[in-house]
């Protein structure tokens, strides 16, 4: 059985089980890292999409996680918004669904097998490693910033005069426009690692 939530033995492993072996097991190091930032939920395109886990260091290193009693109907739109602003991609998805992901997600992004041990303990082996992605979205990448991120980023440019009334997607394609892609991941990753809190803008 995998994917129906009906009649889901209490030992079943959800979702809850792998992303905290994704955490203890994956990202230990990472979570040690004082210039490493991971966030759970981490919101794209203005909330259409979730990340499970998003790791911010000198990348942007999403995880979406399938479990054995997830299904795969939202992954389609799910990579496309991963492809949009994330340098690297994996997913870590339960034996049961790992051919059906395979033949949807694209050929650079990684996956992980999530099978449940004897003593309910997840154990997470690689089945592909994953790879630069080859073209991110810079209006997509944009869309991650709150508006004072993006004024003070024109500022330090020259480029904040008359912008300060215009709507955010002026600013959205102002940036765009401004910076080379590697520079606006750079800033994006520096903005986001310097937030005191997560709220929305």
């Amino acid at each position: 059985y995998c994917g129906s939530t009906e009649n889901i033995p209490v030992s079943e492993m959800k979702d809850i089980d792998v992303r905290q072996a994704v955490h203890a097991k994956i990202l230990k190091e990472h979570h040690r890292d004082p210039d490493t930032l991971v966030v759970d939920e981490f919101v794209m395109n203005l909330g259409e999409s979730r990340a499970d886990i998003t790791v911010i260091n000198g990348l942007m290193h999403g995880y979406e996680l399938k479990s054995k009693s997830d299904n795969l109907l939202r992954l389609p739109a799910q990579i496309g918004y991963y492809s949009s602003v994330m340098d690297k991609v994996t997913l870590v998805v339960s034996e049961c669904h790992l051919d059906a992901a395979r033949s949807l997600i694209p050929g650079w992004w990684g996956i992980k097998v999530a099978t449940e041990g004897a003593r309910r303990a997840v154990h997470i082996r690689t089945e592909r490693s994953c790879r630069m992605n080859p073209q991110i979205d810079k209006i997509s990448l944009a869309m991650l910033l709150w508006k004072d991120e993006m004024l003070s980023i024109l500022a330090s440019r020259g480029y904040e005069r008359g912008l300060k009334s215009k709507p955010r997607r002026i600013l959205w394609t102002t940036l765009s426009d401004l910076l080379e892609i590697n520079e606006l991941r750079n800033e994006v990753r520096r903005c986001l690692k310097a937030r005191i809190n997560w709220r929305a803008d």
